[in-house]
């Protein structure tokens, strides 16, 4: 058992916490995307800042340094709007997409093409949206200025020791989980990851598992309604959100327990926001704030999540009782 104080931040980052979800509507077909390890297995061990509870890693872009966000609820990667303009990406003679967060209106941008790479990695050409990211880093205190998505994360697998602040990526078939590995299943709804948690002694509901989001939990103002969250009575607190669509404020409720695959969790604060009119917005969000409790193994295309408690010599004040 993991038992959590409750904590209501004064700033909570239920759709991003850096990064975030969000999702494209595009008639256009996005094409097969490369991935190349160099030793031909995987990358070196990338060091993790020490704040932040995200997963950002240094690459180049064109063979300029910068900072990523690795986020497994973006559908696609995505570049600043400001580095692209100085980078003078051109923009491709294709239509429009529409790119939505969890809540707020949608953002018309367009896509460049970009030669990603990262120690002991390459990924050329791979189609990137244009999208202002320099809000959302601002909120989190860090600098990045790209989100590396699901395109990119369904190639290889993702490999994140949050205890000892490192990264680093495997090709596919090459992780092995350690025997005392808490291994999840992970459905594809939609093209996207989710995961069956039970909040309380509701049903179990699917959330979206989400690395670009610091925020542990968050759920629908319907996800949280059928979980028991909203009833006549209960406390709640107010605390905003920033995501692709801007800042909003929403709820927080403490949820006695939130239970995923073996893993239980007392005293869960969770954010409720309201997704936007029309959005293709899931159910909820697990972040980092599960994640950095645990060396964690994101498998998208082998479809689990490894979570590995850390050893007896990495000590953390999450793990009390």
């Amino acid at each position: 058992m993991i038992s959590r104080r409750a904590l209501v931040p004064r700033l909570a980052l239920a759709a991003t916490g850096g990064a975030g979800l969000w999702l494209l509507r595009d008639r256009l077909p996005w094409p097969p995307l490369a991935v190349h390890f160099a030793n031909g297995r995987d990358t070196p061990w990338q060091p993790l800042p020490p704040s932040g509870g995200l997963i950002e890693i240094p690459v180049t872009v064109n063979g300029t340094p910068l900072r990523a966000v690795v986020d497994s609820g973006a559908q696609f990667s995505a570049i600043d709007t400001a580095l692209a303009r100085q980078l003078g990406l051109r923009r491709p003679m294709t239509a429009p997409i529409l790119a939505y967060g969890v809540s707020g209106g949608p953002v018309l941008t367009h896509t460049v093409r970009v030669n990603l790479a990262a120690p002991g990695l390459s990924a050329p050409n791979l189609r990137a949206a244009v999208l202002d990211l320099a809000p959302i880093s601002a909120v989190t205190g860090r600098d990045f200025q790209m989100l590396i998505g699901r395109d990119v994360l369904g190639q290889l697998v993702v490999e994140a020791d949050f205890p000892r602040a490192r990264a680093r990526f495997l090709a596919p078939g090459v992780y092995a989980p350690p025997r005392d590995a808490v291994t999840a299943p992970l459905r594809q709804s939609g093209g996207a990851p989710v995961i069956a948690i039970q909040v309380e002694a509701a049903e179990p509901v699917e959330v979206l598992v989400d690395t670009g989001s610091s925020s542990l939990l968050a759920l629908s103002e319907a996800a949280a309604r059928q979980a028991g969250l909203l009833a006549a009575g209960r406390p709640a607190q107010s605390a905003h959100s920033v995501s692709l669509g801007g800042l909003r404020l929403n709820r927080v409720v403490v949820a006695r327990s939130v239970g995923i695959a073996s893993v239980r969790l007392d005293n869960v604060a969770v954010q409720i926001y309201q997704p936007a009119p029309n959005a293709p917005a899931p159910s909820g969000l697990l972040g980092g704030g599960l994640f950095r409790r645990f060396r964690m193994a994101l498998d998208l295309g082998g479809g689990w999540l490894h979570l590995v408690r850390p050893s007896p010599l990495v000590v953390s004040a999450s793990f009390a009782g």
